[in-house]
């Protein structure tokens, strides 16, 4: 699976122009909210200014919606055949209309991380990918985000294009192999931890992927396309909204079957309408930064968290 990985890395990379460095950057990506952009206010490099940690930073390369993109599919789903085929639906309506510049990948998460189409153009590989994808197996979401991010980053690095990673997820936190449920430890005492926090075993997950993931650059956009309200479940929805908004992207959970195709269509638009702006980090910065863009009259929507 690694081997496979890296493989389609190279391959992706050689597809595009680019150059290696090995300065200290930040590739971030951000949004032009609706209420500044739709006066057709055209976004330049000239107009953006960044700051690290309170100090001034250069700036490099600008990449718009309409240069090349670069889409990391991650499938989760292991559960409601229904909930899956619709989910597969819209995906297919989405990518049967994509510009020639966008390219797709397809991997799988459930029972590990499996690359099932190298990043492509090609719509109709892409189409036949997807019908055929299995809706079987264990969740595998929270194994497979700090590959899936860190593969963008290696993409991103390697070749001028904007990268996302989409995870689509039917996923149940008792569907996971590792076991979460924190089981009351001594019945008698009231005091007992275990008793005052069943999710623990949760949040303490999510909150060692926060520190692997505070180093990824690429966004991360999700939807959940079955929402549960029992306490564990909402313990792990919580999770991912959280993950999803450090790393830059964005989530939505839906509560019905009628709400997956909007979502996913929804989510597809805010993947392509992303910038990305290459900023050179001071030197002598700390390895946390706190960046902050200013883009003049533009009200901008972006990260504010990095570690490099």
């Amino acid at each position: 699976m690694q081997r496979s990985l890296i493989i389609f890395a190279i391959l992706i990379a050689a597809a595009f122009s680019g150059r290696c460095d090995t300065s200290r950057r930040i590739h971030a990506s951000f949004w032009v909210e609706p209420a500044a952009d739709e006066n057709g206010t055209a976004v330049s490099l000239e107009a953006l200014s960044a700051y690290v940690n309170g100090s001034k930073a250069e700036t490099g390369r600008l990449l718009s919606p309409g240069d090349e993109l670069v889409v990391l599919i991650v499938m989760d789903v292991t559960g409601d055949l229904a909930l899956a085929s619709r989910a597969k639906e819209a995906v297919i309506a989405w990518v049967a209309q994509l510009p020639p510049k966008v390219w797709v990948g397809l991997l799988r998460a459930q029972d590990g991380l499996r690359v099932i189409l190298d990043p492509t153009p090609d719509r109709e590989a892409l189409i036949s990918a997807i019908k055929s994808l299995p809706v079987n197996g264990r969740a595998g979401l929270l194994d497979s985000l700090p590959t899936a991010a860190a593969l963008g980053d290696a993409m991103r690095t390697k070749a001028a294009v904007r990268t996302a990673v989409f995870l689509i997820t039917d996923s149940d936190i008792h569907n996971y192999r590792e076991d979460f449920t924190n089981p009351v430890i001594n019945e008698s005492d009231r005091r007992d931890m275990s008793r005052r926090f069943p999710d623990m075993l949760i949040r303490e997950r999510i909150s060692k992927l926060e520190k692997a993931l505070s180093s990824t650059q690429t966004p991360v956009f999700l939807v959940h396309l079955n929402y549960r309200t029992d306490q564990l479940n909402e313990a792990y929805q919580m999770g991912l909204m959280r993950l999803a908004a450090l790393l830059g992207g964005s989530s939505v959970f839906c509560r019905s079957i009628t709400e997956i195709s909007p979502a996913i269509s929804r989510m597809f638009d805010t993947i392509q309408s992303h910038y990305s702006l290459e900023i050179i980090v001071p030197e002598n910065s700390a390895p946390a930064i706190n960046l902050t863009l200013y883009g003049g009259d533009l009200s901008l929507r972006y990260r504010n968290n990095y570690v490099n």
